[in-house]
């Protein structure tokens, strides 16, 4: 009787000890924050006799995760983009959209991954003069160490866009 009743104990502990170690051992959850963004007018680029003037809006969520320690360890970041894209001199513009950002950066690898298609610019009526989609990694000094997919250096981005909105 002695050892059914050091047995229930003994089980009873390992319960508990269960149930405790089960609770710290599990991440913090999650925290996820939204934003609004908008760019009014803003210089994207010179193009020598003009600028690439930016207009429009979108929105992200930031979504942070945790370890059980309750340190960050990786950020998500989805976003949506509408806008146009002007030449100052003329007023012709292309339509920057949808432009999608998907972005995970993992903390404690000190990288960086954008998925999906990052940049779509069209020009109405005609079609599509400028996307970019894929997947690209950086490390933590911000130099790509994976490119998948159609992607464009910056100068050869704002060639391509000065050269469709002249």
């Amino acid at each position: 009787m002695m050892f059914h009743r050091g047995r229930i104990a003994f089980t009873r502990a390992l319960c508990l000890l269960a149930l405790f170690a089960g609770v710290a051992s599990h991440a913090a959850p999650p925290i996820t924050d939204s934003y609004d963004l908008s760019v009014d007018h803003g210089v994207m680029a010179s193009c020598g006799d003009f600028d690439i003037i930016v207009d429009g809006t979108g929105s992200a969520q930031v979504t942070t995760y945790f370890d059980r320690l309750g340190n960050p360890i990786r950020v998500t970041m989805h976003g949506l983009y509408s806008g146009t894209l002007t030449n100052s001199g003329s007023g012709f513009f292309l339509v920057d959209s949808p432009s999608v950002a998907n972005i995970s950066v993992d903390l404690a690898a000190q990288t960086e991954m954008h998925v999906g298609p990052y940049f779509s610019v069209t020009v109405p009526g005609v079609g599509n003069v400028f996307f970019d989609a894929g997947r690209l990694v950086y490390d933590g000094s911000g130099l790509p160490i994976f490119i998948a997919g159609q992607q464009h250096a910056p100068a050869e981005t704002v060639a391509i866009l000065c050269n469709a909105l002249k």
